[in-house]
């Protein structure tokens, strides 16, 4: 199954999408993107609750 994190779903101008088969990986690269290009670092709890609360996974 593909996961993906899209930067307008959060409220972002912006049309990066990070996706992948590893949740983890998807977390880390939108956590990334969204550090380096819009100023704002999500915790590592923080991701893990945006992924949660898109795929209902715990």
């Amino acid at each position: 199954m593909a996961f993906e994190l899209v930067c307008k779903d959060y409220g972002y101008d912006c049309d990066f999408v990070a996706t992948g088969e590893d949740g983890e990986y998807v977390m880390r690269e939108f956590g990334k993107h969204t550090d380096d290009e819009h100023g704002l670092w999500y915790s590592e709890e923080s991701l893990k609750q945006l992924f949660q609360n898109k795929y209902n996974k715990k």
